[in-house]
């Protein structure tokens, strides 16, 4: 990922010297686990969950490895002189982030993207630290698989020896009767019924309503019918192209940020594809060789975090009949924006994989990036 971060995202303009340190911690399974079940002793959960069939000693050790670290990280910012807060991720408030002068994500992935999507504007600093990076790539967190070492990073901070990567985000102006909701949060346990699932009716009093989301996306918006067995039907507006019926798995809108992730994983080319792709086309080449243009080929599908394209991606697109309609629609490409219209009947537009929102019939998505929505992290070259 760092070598597709393009050189004008990481110039050092600090504003202020950072004081007040919000500490994001994540909530670990185990913990999840325990909050289904109040009132109990750790024994009598470890009977349930073994009896459940869950693997209760990895639960455990993975809750005590990110308690440790995270505590580790607390002290190291503490020991820096650093004021420091605490949050459970799933209380974050956003006059919490108001007080900081800098947000730590202290998790993966999960609860960077969760803690980012409480910034709204381009001059709240956030950086992510992986707190198990023996189980956990963590492309957003600075220590990423390397190990936590708190106390070089944090030394860094308190110097201002870092530079700020602006990381695009996706903004979302939703149309339709269910627009004005509130989003349903999808990282609950156990997990709530999802927006386009519930039975909902229309009368004489609906109303048409346009809003732009309040969340932004970092990652990617994902648009699809609740049960993945189901055909997702959508009509897709993209600049330069006929507007397009399409029938598919799904549509991923992607960032560059989310260009290691979902959008990573749809479109990655395996070793036996590229075998059976050069066998058909009469070409010859050694293992080796095979796994060097799969591994080029997966590595060039990321770009870089600012860049304010998105790409999107119709995953399993039909391509039989009358299918897309009409044709010569990519099933994926960078776009500056895109419209979306649903004639789905139990679908949801996702943001980051955690906030869901209604997208049945009729309703229609506007995604584009914007400047003024870029997220400032902290980066350490």
């Amino acid at each position: 990922m760092i070598s597709n971060i393009s050189k004008r995202c990481c110039s050092h303009t600090a504003v202020s010297t950072i004081k007040r340190v919000l500490v994001v911690k994540k909530r670990s399974r185990y913990s999840l686990e325990k909050g289904q079940y109040p009132g109990i002793t750790d024994a009598q959960l470890d009977k349930i969950l073994k009896k459940r069939g869950s693997d209760v000693e990895m639960l455990l050790l993975t809750h005590k490895t990110h308690t440790c670290n995270t505590q580790d990280l607390l002290n190291s910012f503490i020991s820096a002189g650093f004021h420091v807060d605490v949050v459970d991720r799933t209380k974050l408030e956003e006059d919490a982030i108001e007080w900081a002068d800098l947000v730590v994500a202290a998790g993966g992935d999960g609860t960077f993207l969760m803690s980012s999507s409480k910034i709204k504007t381009r001059d709240k600093s956030i950086v992510g630290f992986n707190t198990d990076p023996c189980r956990s790539t963590g492309y957003l967190c600075v220590n990423g698989r390397k190990g936590l070492n708190c106390s070089a990073i944090i030394s860094r901070i308190k110097k201002e020896d870092y530079n700020y990567l602006f990381r695009t985000r996706i903004q979302v102006k939703l149309t339709g009767l269910r627009a004005n909701e509130d989003a349903v949060e999808l990282d609950q346990c156990p997990q709530p019924i999802s927006p386009g699932s519930r039975e909902w009716k229309a009368n004489e009093n609906s109303k048409v309503e346009t809003r732009v989301l309040p969340f932004l996306a970092l990652n990617e918006v994902f648009i699809g019918e609740s049960l993945s067995s189901q055909v997702s039907h959508l009509v897709l507006d993209v600049p330069g192209v006929e507007r397009t019926k399409v029938k598919c798995s799904g549509l991923c809108v992607s960032t560059g940020t989310g260009s290691t992730s979902w959008h990573m994983s749809i479109n990655r080319l395996t070793k036996a594809k590229v075998h059976k792709l050069l066998e058909i086309a009469g070409i010859d080449k050694t293992p080796q060789e095979i796994e060097k243009i799969s591994n080029d080929f997966n590595a060039s599908l990321r770009f870089s975090p600012d860049d304010p394209r998105l790409f999107y991606t119709l995953r399993d697109l039909i391509r039989a009949g009358v299918w897309p309609d009409p044709p010569g629609l990519p099933s994926g490409a960078f776009t500056p924006s895109l419209v979306v219209t649903s004639k789905c009947f139990s679908a949801n537009l996702v943001l980051d994989g955690s906030k869901a929102y209604a997208f049945n019939d009729g309703t229609v998505a506007e995604m584009e990036s914007r400047p003024e929505n870029m997220l400032r992290t902290l980066f350490f070259p």
